[in-house]
This record gives structure tokens, sequence and C-alpha cells, in this order.
């Protein structure tokens, strides 16, 4: 099926590569862009014509919304994902996995709700979504997959808000006109509350692609031999994770760019380092920093912390090299679709400093948990005169294991907290033009909650009230058993009264 779309021209498709390719060489990103997205947009039309089918053939937001999402995936490595970059615990549990296909020869990404539980971690749980999607469209190229919510099971302990939000989101954003449909499967009535505000989230085109089953109707989605034995088919298949094969996982062969574009060299996976192969394990802030104070090569400003304003979302970090040489510097964070970091890397000269920019998305917060942060990492420099593409060579060569990198981590907060005091950053409005902002979707979270609080009052209530009507069923079945057996004596003694005078008569 798919959403209902207008088709672009192949003239709409080559204006929008014309406008790319223009916005890259007059204003190149700061680190550049994945070969394999640059050879998507360059040399195939499919790629741009989602971006043009999902925003109604819109050029300016097609390509306003295609340059985001290259940068979003260069930052995020989704290119490069590889499995053991995941968390093995989640992965081999089978929250979501790809298994089968629909009725249009689509593949299954299937979510096991039962499965999840609110202590786990978002941002892992979402770098498995990533990981799935990207692995089935490398492997069947830009392939649409449909979304398989198994609700089965599912009670208010294992529906988790933020997570199905979080997915939506990332397939709003990041992945246009992906999906065939989004089936929501066996949804307990008293987590409809819940779905409503995920139906809010919805682009109207999902919505046309959002259907509601249950195990009656399955088959009309998914054929039955494509049907786990849990949804009534007679697919009996177990989850256990399977590496894709070698030819499948195998590096994309890299494709000359336009002409006047220097030809890219080829990747080095081991080495190349990217924000999804970051992991900051807690630690006491006391540990976070990796120089001795006026021994490194930069010195932070602030040191220990990435303070954000609770009305605006955006922080500043001033970075200044104390040394008497150029540096290099690249930044990374555990969370890169919740930031915008501007500048992300560069070259700082001797005793020059350079303010770095972050801006926390307003549709997203900050964990609560001290989870987020950020690693500054810093590197001696060839010289200061190096470009953007010579500084994104430096750093496919270093990592931040290597003797010559510094390390300086921190912690994302609220600003004005102590550090222990973290707390959740409250964006300052809503994204122009969007319909949901975050106050308004902390609004509708709110109106969730009380609608959620009401049907459990009510579910007690009906408990009572079955109660109540099993309770006079039994004292009506017990009056009635008492009633008949007391007809039953009645006769008895009414018999023995009419035969006592005809014998008493018979003795006379």
């Amino acid at each position: 099926m798919g959403v209902k779309v207008k088709n672009p021209t192949s003239a709409q498709i080559e204006e929008l590569r014309q406008r790319f390719n223009t916005q890259y060489a007059n204003s190149p990103p700061a680190a550049p862009f994945h070969h394999v997205d640059l050879a998507r947009i360059r040399n195939e039309n499919l790629w741009l014509q989602r971006f043009l089918e999902m925003h109604d053939l819109d050029m300016d937001t097609a390509f306003t919304k295609l340059w985001e999402t290259c940068v979003w995936r260069q930052s995020y490595g989704a290119n490069d994902l590889h499995h053991s970059q995941l968390n093995q615990e989640y992965l081999n549990q089978g929250c979501a996995f790809v298994h089968n296909q629909d009725v249009d020869g689509k593949p299954l990404l299937i979510f096991r709700v039962r499965l999840h539980n609110k202590s786990k971690n978002l941002d892992e749980l979402i770098r498995i979504v990533v990981y799935w999607v990207e692995r089935v469209q490398r492997e069947n190229h830009l392939t649409q997959l449909t979304i398989f919510f198994d609700m089965a099971g599912t009670g208010l302990a294992t529906m988790d808000l933020d997570f199905v939000k979080r997915i939506v989101e990332t397939f709003k954003l990041y992945y246009p006109n992906a999906l065939n449909y989004i089936i929501v499967y066996e949804l307990a009535w008293v987590l409809n509350a819940a779905f409503k505000v995920i139906k809010a989230l919805l682009p109207p085109k999902a919505v046309e692609i959002l259907k509601m089953i249950s195990k009656k109707d399955v088959t009309q989605y998914v054929t039955k031999d494509n049907c786990l034995t849990s949804w009534g088919g007679t697919d009996d298949y177990e989850y256990s994770f399977a590496p894709p094969s070698e030819s499948k996982q195998a590096a994309p062969k890299i494709v000359a760019a336009n002409a006047g574009d220097a030809e890219q060299p080829p990747q080095d996976y081991d080495k190349k380092v990217h924000f999804a192969e970051m992991v900051l394990h807690d630690t006491s802030i006391k540990e976070l920093h990796t120089p001795s104070d006026g021994e490194g090569m930069l010195q932070l400003e602030p040191s220990e912390n990435v303070n954000f304003c609770p009305h605006t979302g955006d922080a500043k970090l001033t970075l200044k090299n104390i040394s008497q040489q150029p540096i290099v510097y690249k930044i990374q964070t555990t969370s890169p679709e919740k930031f915008r970091v501007r500048p992300r890397c560069g070259v700082i000269p001797a005793q020059c400093a350079v303010e770095v920019s972050i801006c926390l998305k307003s549709d997203h917060q900050l964990s609560p948990d001290g989870k987020d942060k950020f690693l500054v990492m810093a590197a001696v420099a060839p010289s200061a005169d190096c470009g953007s593409q010579e500084v994104a060579d430096i750093w496919k060569e270093k990592g931040t294991n290597d003797a010559d990198v510094e390390n300086y981590r921190l912690v994302c907060r609220h600003l004005g907290k102590s550090k222990e005091g973290m707390d959740v950053v409250q964006s300052g409005g809503s994204q122009p033009g969007s319909k949901f902002g975050p106050q308004e979707l902390q609004e509708q979270a709110r109106e969730m909650s009380a609608q959620l609080r009401h049907t459990r009052n009510l579910q007690y209530v009906t408990l009572a009230l079955i109660v109540l009507l099993f309770a006079g069923f039994g004292f009506l079945l017990f009056e009635r058993i008492h009633f008949a057996s007391g007809d039953l004596q009645g006769s008895a003694a009414g018999a023995c009264q009419q035969t006592a005078p005809y014998k008493c008569a018979k003795h006379k």
C-alpha cells in the first residue's frame, strides 16, 4: 500500500540534486557527509524522490530535510552502525527485530512491546531500531518496511509512551516515506488513550497507513504462513539474533562524486569514529576530566558540565588552546539525535579560543539521570591552516584511545542546578509550523495520564459491580434452593396430617 503521494517528475528530482550539490560545494558541512549518502544523491533518484513525495513536492522543505538527514546520518554513524556497537542484552532479548514480510512483500519490523520496561535506556533501544532499518535498506536497497507493534500481553506497566514516540520521531524526521504500514496488533482498550497521543504525533500521511487490528483480521496485512503462531499463523519462529552474512555486510563501493569534487578516499572502518561508537560509563564527576588541570592542550569553560538554559534549550562551550601549537578538536555525544552542535570540529590556533553552540532540539529533553554526555577530543594539528576535509581525515585516523588524543568528558545538566540535581530542560517553544510543540505534547501527556487514571478507576468500579452481581446472583440462588427445600418439607408434613385420621378410625 504505502502512503498516497504526489509523484515527482525527473526534472524536480534533478533540481533537488543540483540544489544539494550547489550547497555542498559553496557551504560544505563541518564534517563531510558519508560517501554512501553522497552516492545515493548524486547517482540515484529513489532517495531524492522519497523526500519530494513526503513533503508534497515542496522543493524548499525537501531540500532542508534532505540536508538535515545527511547531517544526522553522518553524526549518528547510521551507514556504519555495527551490531557489536549495540547493547547486547537488548539485542538478544528481541524487543525489536526484522522477520518475514507483509502482504506486499515488505519486511516486518516487529516490536514486542510486552518485553519492554521503562527502566531501559531509550537511546540504546533507538540505536537497535536504526540498526535494523539500515540493515534492511542496505540489503534490499531502500525498501519500505512495515512496523508491527505486537501489543499482545501489554499493560500499563510495560507501555512506554516515550519509547513509541521516539520510534515515530525517528521515522518522521530521517526516513521519509519509508513505511508501507504501521500495524498495531491486539491493543488493549485500557491503552487507547495512550495511542491517541501517538496518533497525534504522526503526520497526516502516516495516519493513512495506521491499522489497528486483532487476531481475526491480521491475515489482511500478513499472510498466514508469515504470521507467527502467537498471531494465529503457522510460523513457529523463535527470535535469535543472527548477524548479516559477510557478503551483505561488506562496505558499499565508493562512487565518484560530481565533476569538480575531490574523489573520496576509501574508508578505514575500524578506525573511523562516530557518535554511535561513544559510550560514557557512569562515573563520578571528579573522574570525568582526562588531563590534569593545566597539563592538557585545552581549557574548557565550563570544565565539567554542559549547562543548558531552561527557557531556550541552548548552551555555550568555550574551547581555549593553552598549548603553543595548533590543535584539532572534535565533539561527540551519547545522544546525537537530541543536540545540534556548531561547530562540531575544527582547528584552534595556539593561545586562541573557539565558542561552540549546543542546542537541545525542541522535541527532546535531557535525561533526568544525567546519561546525556559530551566528549571533546583534542590532538595536535599539522598546521593552523587545516581545511575541513583535512580535519575530517585526521579524525578518521584517530580514536578516543590513541595516546596522542586528549579526552574531556562533560555531563549535561540544567542551568543553575547542583551537579547531583539533574533536571529536565523545557524548551522555549514549538518549532515554527509544528502543530505539536513541547508544551502541547506535555499537555497531551497530562491528559493521557488523567485518562489512564480514570480508566483504571473505571476498571475497579466495574470489578466491584461484577463482584456484587455475582454475590446477588448467589444469594438469589441460595434463596431459591432454600425455598424449594421448605416446600418439600411442608408437603410431607401435610401428607402425614391427612393420613392420620384414617389410621385412627381403623383402630376404632
